[in-house]
């Protein structure tokens, strides 16, 4: 599978649900069809093991640690767990603590200095550094420490993306966990932000454990750091393109945003478990299997989207799935919607010159894409 979205687009013309025999997961491809299972009762969030009955015992030793680690990540748990953690967590994602880390990270993008940046240049020096700033600060995190955490989340992530054992991909993930694991322990202790104040209090009362804060924090490292940097590098790339579009988002930051998010969707797919036998389309997924809940291809979809490969304002900002929906939709979306406008302001403002045209060099994988750098597009 070279491009894994031209693939989710092919089915997803094909058929409203593929059954696939390698992943042996079923896959739902079109956005009504998503839009209504990621509400669904009859889904649960843990989806079936295909990954570990492939190994060893030693091999399953290795991995236990991180399988584990992620299983407790709040994105892949069932009530109550999941319900007492979103509870918790909650509060944190205020609109004042929002607005808090994001004056942090104006604070930042003013420090570093926008303007007079080779284009290239403004991934590594000014779009990445945003979103770590607005992470740490969020997380409670000193910044100046923060440089090896998004290092720990990738060979956690590159561990997720196996579907069998890699002997240096485990190994290496596991130790990353461990110290990962450290590092976040002693910053929730800190209380430094809303987040890990309620963290450590939450220790502190017996209400969770220090496995459960490791994983929360996670699931915030990765299902906030880097689709965050994607997102922003696409609405960079945006802007890039002429004098329209830098006038678009001038006049409705809002829907340029959100037009941009839908664009991106960084993250591929939900995978779920179905709960009881579900129909779709006249076929019957039965209870205990793993369905695929395409968030990408559903965001892609003409019927929902006429034209959904092409940025249009027209479209205002219907809703999408890019951040889920239901229980599970992401919290740190309006983090992401307000960090995103507050760095293109300062992208636009600082620069002397209109951005040169830009395009975004891409690492696509299964289950997300990820933005690596800016190249200059050829016109």
């Amino acid at each position: 599978m070279k491009n894994p979205i031209d693939w989710y687009d092919r089915i997803r013309e094909e058929s409203r649900v593929l059954w696939h025999p390698e992943t042996s997961s079923w896959y739902v491809t079109r956005f009504e069809d998503v839009w209504n299972l990621l509400v669904s009762p009859d889904l649960g969030a843990r989806s079936k093991d295909t990954f570990t009955r492939k190994m060893t015992p030693e091999q399953r030793e290795v991995c236990a640690p991180v399988i584990d680690f992620i299983a407790k990540w709040p994105v892949f748990s069932d009530p109550p767990r999941h319900t007492d953690i979103r509870r918790l967590t909650l509060p944190a994602f205020s609109a004042a603590e929002v607005e808090r880390v994001t004056d942090e990270v104006r604070v930042e993008l003013d420090r570093l200095g926008c303007g007079n940046r080779e284009p290239a240049e403004l991934f590594e020096g000014v779009v990445r550094p945003a979103c770590e700033a607005a992470l740490a600060e969020f997380l409670g995190m000193d910044l100046g420490e923060f440089e090896q955490v998004p290092v720990w989340a990738a060979q956690i992530m590159q561990f997720a993306a196996q579907t069998e054992y890699h002997p240096k991909v485990m190994p290496r993930a596991a130790r990353a966990l461990a110290d990962f694991s450290e590092f976040v322990l002693t910053s929730a202790r800190k209380g430094r932000s809303a987040l890990s104040a309620r963290l450590d209090g939450a220790i502190s009362r017996g209400d969770i454990t220090e496995s459960d804060v490791v994983a929360i924090y996670g699931q915030m490292v990765t299902g906030i750091l880097q689709p965050t940097m994607s997102t922003l590098a696409t609405a960079v790339e945006l802007v890039s393109r002429g004098a329209e579009y830098r006038e678009c988002f001038r006049s409705d930051p809002d829907t340029f945003v959100s037009e941009a998010i839908r664009l991106t969707t960084p993250f591929h797919f939900a995978p779920r478990r179905t709960l009881v036998d579900v129909e779709i389309d006249g076929k019957v997924i039965p209870a205990g299997e793993r369905i695929v809940l395409l968030l990408v291809s559903a965001n892609r979809d003409p019927r929902r989207f006429p034209d959904p490969l092409s940025f249009r304002m027209d479209r205002g900002q219907p809703p999408h799935v890019a951040f889920s929906r239901g229980r599970y939709a992401c919290l740190g979306a309006a983090m992401t919607r307000q960090l995103m406008t507050a760095a293109l302001t300062a992208v636009l403002d600082g620069q002397p010159e209109p951005l040169s045209p830009l395009r975004v060099v891409w690492n696509v994988g299964r289950g997300m894409r990820a933005a690596e750098r800016f190249e200059p597009a050829v016109r």
